[in-house]
């Protein structure tokens, strides 16, 4: 069983056994009693906040128990991810442009949730909340041990001439000032980020770092340090194959070639949580080449007398790709990858000598200068930076289905099995 069907059959059970194991991180939770508790917490990329976390108290042996938001009043995994419960006011109200209404929409419902931390401080603490309606962002005020919404609001109006308009209500750059002046901290600086401020965690994160009197945005509640963006470059070996189907200009009974070949590649992953890491989008950017080569007879009343065909195509690659880590600990990853990738390729050869008349048949095949691939790869990650990959590129047709000037109708494929190493900056 050779490595690529090997590491195929990992990547279908290894989920299973992921699933179990989870992705644990050492933490705390503090319960009802005001108790702190040590062990380890699953963490997870959440779309919306929690209602409930996994929880053990040792990473080897101990059982999972589940803490529901009647449980425990916050958890954290350090410098990853800290979240508090609070019973709070929730807007309804939708700020997607696409969604929002003709009128402002004040609706709300209070509600027992898990706030996420955003950022800590001594006079206040950012907040967010997340689910399938939005984002919104909460501020907790240490003189009056309140959290409050920030409050922002996006609607329809029509105006003068029969148009519709659309109207903000930046009531949190407000809240924010009066805030402020509060702590005493309001001057310049912090009314012209208010005047600026954007309804997103970056702008209100340098706020109240402000507010804190903070020279720099400190105990962050996600992230861990994590970059949200690193840059990988290697190299590997593809094993090419070109299959020939159909009628060909030369008679043989040679359908296909395999050639191996060097690949670099140069790119960029980003990661949605970076404090968790499971999921990865890249972008990237790689060399290859394939070659094909065959022999046999221009023509069949002279089968003596045969020729040789070849040509060597040079490709550049950008593949955007979606990488999912089905095992992931920092000392090791297991991962399956999928992507499209757009191919750009130059070719030299793709021309027959003619032995009875001494010509030279140039541009014998229609091969394409642009075409679309899909790979799909699986691959491990050591100590966060060795990624060794094996990619298979699904066969695609490199030439249209006619040879040039000619009344043969045949069509190349291409596919390729390639092991590569990257290393992760």
């Amino acid at each position: 069983m050779n490595f690529f069907y090997k590491t195929l059959i990992a990547a279908i059970f290894l989920p299973f056994f992921s699933s179990a194991q989870g992705n644990y991180k050492q933490g705390f939770v503090v319960n009802t009693k005001g108790d702190t508790i040590k062990g380890f917490i699953d963490l997870k990329e959440w779309g919306s906040n929690p209602t409930s976390i996994n929880f053990k108290a040792s990473i080897d042996k101990s059982d999972k128990q589940v803490f529901t938001l009647n449980d425990i009043v916050c958890f954290e995994v350090p410098k990853s991810a800290a979240y508090k419960r609070f019973k709070t006011s929730i807007s309804l109200d939708e700020t997607s442009i696409q969604k929002v209404g003709d009128h402002r929409d004040t609706s709300s419902k209070i509600d027992v949730v898990f706030l996420k931390v955003q950022q800590r401080g001594k006079n206040v603490t950012l907040y967010s909340y997340t689910d399938d309606i939005k984002t919104r962002f909460y501020i907790y005020d240490s003189k009056t041990d309140n959290v409050a919404e920030l409050v922002y609001r996006i609607y329809f109006v029509p105006n003068n001439r029969n148009y519709v308009s659309t109207v903000s209500q930046n009531a949190y750059k407000q809240q924010l000032l009066l805030i402020s002046q509060k702590f005493d901290t309001y001057n310049e600086n912090i009314q012209g980020l208010l005047e600026n401020a954007n309804y997103l965690d970056t702008d209100l994160k340098l706020i109240c770092s402000k507010i804190n009197n903070n020279a720099k945005e400190e105990e962050k509640g996600s992230g861990g340090g994590k970059k949200s963006i690193r840059f990988f470059a290697g190299a590997g070996i593809g094993f090419n194959t070109i299959t020939r189907t159909g009628s060909f200009i030369l008679y043989n009974g040679a359908t296909s070639y395999s050639s191996p070949s060097p690949k670099i590649s140069v790119g960029f992953n980003f990661y949605p949580v970076p404090a968790v890491g499971t999921s990865v989008l890249k972008l990237e950017f790689s060399y290859s080449s394939a070659k094909y080569q065959t022999n046999g007879n221009v023509y069949t009343y002279e089968s003596s007398l045969k020729t040789d065909y070849s040509f060597d195509q040079h490709t550049i690659s950008v593949t955007p790709q979606f990488q999912y880590n089905i095992y992931n600990t920092d000392p090791f990853k297991f991962y399956i990858d999928a992507g499209l990738s757009a191919n750009f390729s130059t070719y030299s050869g793709n021309s027959i000598y003619d032995v009875i008349t001494h010509d030279t048949l140039e541009g014998i095949s229609g091969l394409d200068n642009r075409w679309l691939s899909i790979p799909v790869k699986a691959g491990i990650i050591l100590k966060k930076n060795i990624d060794i990959s094996a990619t298979y590129i699904i066969p695609v047709a490199i030439s249209d289905n006619a040879g040039s000037g000619t009344s043969y109708n045949y069509l190349l494929k291409l596919s390729s099995l390639q092991v590569g190493l990257n290393y992760i900056f």
